[in-house]
């Protein structure tokens, strides 16, 4: 399995390709889990983004991503701004931040300044992301405010 480091970096360079100019962008990796109970079985499905901003703007770019086989794979990017922004939670019930599109696009975000690897065992990517994690805070209070 690789270093956290790794992962990051990997994190920041799918961003990068998704996205023109993605270098220019603070990066923050986060998480969603939503689960279906079932009388017979329970389904879980994970979803990884890489969330670029810009600290002092009210712009996101939320791009998803998957690993597999130790490689970070980039989806389609979304770019999220004041023009197009829909329904806004700072904070739901699991700590998560909503934002959606007038499009109809939701996300729900957890973010949080460190995934230790015991989590990655069971779907988050293990990142260490402190300083990322305060810029997006400051981010999110703008969005929100």
């Amino acid at each position: 399995m690789a270093s956290k480091e790794e992962i990051k970096a990997a994190i920041h360079t799918a961003f990068d390709t998704a996205v023109p100019d993605g270098a220019s962008y603070t990066k923050v990796y986060a998480s969603d889990m939503k689960q279906k109970n079932f009388i017979v079985y329970r389904s879980t499905t994970i979803y990884n983004y890489a969330v670029g901003f810009k600290p002092g703007s009210t712009e996101l770019v939320v791009v998803p991503v998957d690993e597999r086989d130790g490689t970070i794979i980039a989806g389609t990017p979304v770019t999220i701004t004041d023009a197009n922004r829909g329904a806004v939670k700072k904070r739901d019930l699991q700590g998560r931040f909503q934002v959606s599109t007038r499009d109809g696009e939701k996300f729900r975000l957890l973010v949080i300044p460190s995934v230790p690897k015991i989590a990655a065992g069971f779907y988050q990517l293990p990142v260490d992301q402190k300083e990322e994690y305060e810029a997006f805070q400051a981010v999110k209070a703008l969005i929100c405010a």
